[in-house]
C-alpha cells in the first residue's frame, strides 16, 4: 500500500510538472532574457517592434525557456532579395540546436525552405539535402510572411501563411534536448510577433535510436580516426603515421546511411581531415564496385594503395551540382580485392557546410564486411 502511494504522489508530481511547462507565451523582446548576438538587435520596424539583423550573422533567442514540444510561430520579413532567416529551437547551448530557414532567392526551387541541424558549430545542410529535409515554397522579398513550425518529439512540421497544409515534415537529427527558442539569419532579416506555445515535454533522457540497417551492402560503421590538419592533402598516406593517428572511434551511420562527422567532432582550421577505415574480407581475388558520396575533399585507399582522390565543395552558383551535396552513389570506382583482408580507407577533409560520407559496395557475393576490427 505504501508503494502504491508514492506511485500515485510521483504520478501527480510528474502530471503536475508537464502542465507546468505548458502555455503560450507571446515574446518580449525588450525582456532581460532576449539574448542577442551578432548583428541582431531590438528596435522598431514597420511599426511593430522587431528583432533585426542588419548584415553578416545574428541570432536572438530566448533564454531559460526549456522548450522541447510545443509550437513556435512568427512574422518574417526579408528586406533582400538573398537571406537565410529562419527558425532556432531546442538550442541546448550555441553550438547544437536545430535550424529551419528560409531562402527568399531561391524561392519557388527546391531549397527554398531547408532543415539545416547545426552540430558543433557546423551547418550541415550539404549531409540533409532532398525532399525529407528541403522544400518547394514561394518566400518574398520585402514582406511579411507568416511561419508556425509544430515540434513533437523527433519531428517537425513547418506552416506557412497560415495555410493548413505543411510545406515541410522532418525527422529531427539531435537527441531529444530542451533549450531556447530564437531567430537567426545569415543577410539581413527581420523578426516580430515570436510566439511559442509549450506541450507537455518527453522524456529529456531520451536519445537517438540507432537505425535498422536494411540494406548490408552500405557500410553500417567505421572506425573514424581523430582530427588533423590536412585540408589539402598534402600529407601522403597520413594512416602510416603513428604520430598524426592516435585514436579511432567507432561510429555508425544513420537511417539514411550517413555519417555525420560534425556530430562527433568540431571542424578548425587546424582540424579538418579524419581517415575512415574498415575491412573487406574477399573469397578470392576480384574487383568490386563501390558507391561513395561525400564533403568535401575525398581520398580513397584499398590495401595503402591511392584509387581516388575528389572534391565536391560548394561554390557559390545556382546549379544543384555546385552545392557540394552528399548523394548516396555520386561516384563509383572498382576495388581490386586480394583474397583474404582488405583495408579500405577514405580520408575526407572539410570547409564548411557539412562534414560526411555515404558508402556502398556493390554486392556481397564473396565478401564480408568486417566493421570493428582495428
Amino acid at each position: 500500500m505504501k508503494y502504491k502511494s508514492i506511485t500515485i504522489i510521483f504520478l501527480i508530481i510528474s502530471t503536475n510538472f508537464c502542465l507546468a511547462q505548458k502555455g503560450a507565451i507571446n515574446v518580449d523582446f525588450t525582456s532581460e532574457n532576449w539574448k542577442t548576438l551578432g548583428s541582431a538587435e531590438v528596435k522598431e520596424f514597420d511599426s511593430k517592434l522587431s528583432t533585426c539583423i542588419s548584415d553578416g550573422t545574428g541570432i536572438a533567442y530566448l533564454d531559460g525557456i526549456d522548450f522541447q514540444n510545443g509550437i513556435i510561430e512568427c512574422d518574417l520579413f526579408s528586406p533582400s532579395r538573398k537571406a537565410y532567416l529562419g527558425i532556432v529551437f531546442r538550442i541546448g547551448s550555441l553550438t547544437n540546436f536545430e535550424y529551419i530557414y528560409f531562402q527568399p532567392h531561391t524561392s519557388g526551387k527546391w531549397d527554398a525552405v531547408q532543415y539545416d541541424p547545426i552540430f558543433n558549430m557546423s551547418a550541415t545542410w550539404q549531409l540533409y539535402n532532398g525532399k525529407s529535409y528541403q522544400a518547394v515554397a514561394n518566400i518574398p522579398t520585402k514582406e511579411w510572411f507568416h511561419v508556425k513550425i509544430e515540434v513533437m518529439d523527433d519531428s517537425a512540421k513547418v506552416y506557412l501563411d497560415n495555410n493548413p497544409n505543411s510545406v515541410l515534415s522532418v525527422k529531427l537529427k539531435h537527441d531529444y534536448i530542451s533549450g531556447g527558442v530564437g531567430v537567426c539569419s545569415y543577410h539581413p532579416a527581420i523578426f516580430a510577433n515570436l510566439r511559442i506555445t509549450k506541450l507537455a515535454p518527453i522524456n529529456i533522457l531520451k536519445r537517438r535510436t540507432l537505425p535498422n540497417i536494411e540494406d548490408e551492402t552500405y557500410i553500417s560503421n567505421w572506425l573514424i580516426s581523430e582530427p588533423y590538419d590536412n585540408y589539402d592533402f598534402a600529407i601522403e598516406k597520413p594512416f602510416l603515421d603513428e604520430d598524426l593517428i592516435t585514436k579511432w572511434h567507432k561510429i555508425n551511420v544513420e537511417s539514411n546511411y550517413l555519417i555525420n562527422l560534425n556530430r562527433y567532432f568540431t571542424k578548425s582550421e587546424t582540424k579538418n581531415t579524419v581517415l575512415a577505415k574498415t575491412i573487406l574480407s574477399s573469397e578470392k581475388a576480384q574487383k568490386k564496385k563501390f558507391h561513395f558520396g561525400y564533403s568535401d575533399k575525398i581520398k580513397v585507399y584499398l590495401n595503402s594503395k591511392k584509387l581516388f582522390m575528389g572534391d565536391n565543395s560548394f561554390y557559390e552558383s545556382e546549379k544543384y551540382d555546385d552545392r557540394g551535396y552528399v548523394l548516396d552513389k555520386h561516384e563509383t570506382i572498382e576495388l581490386p580485392l586480394a583474397k583474404g583482408e582488405n583495408e579500405l580507407i577514405i580520408e575526407i577533409s572539410e570547409d564548411k557546410f557539412g562534414w560526411g560520407f555515404i558508402a556502398q559496395v556493390n554486392d556481397l557475393d564473396g565478401i564480408e564486411i568486417i566493421n570493428s576490427k582495428q
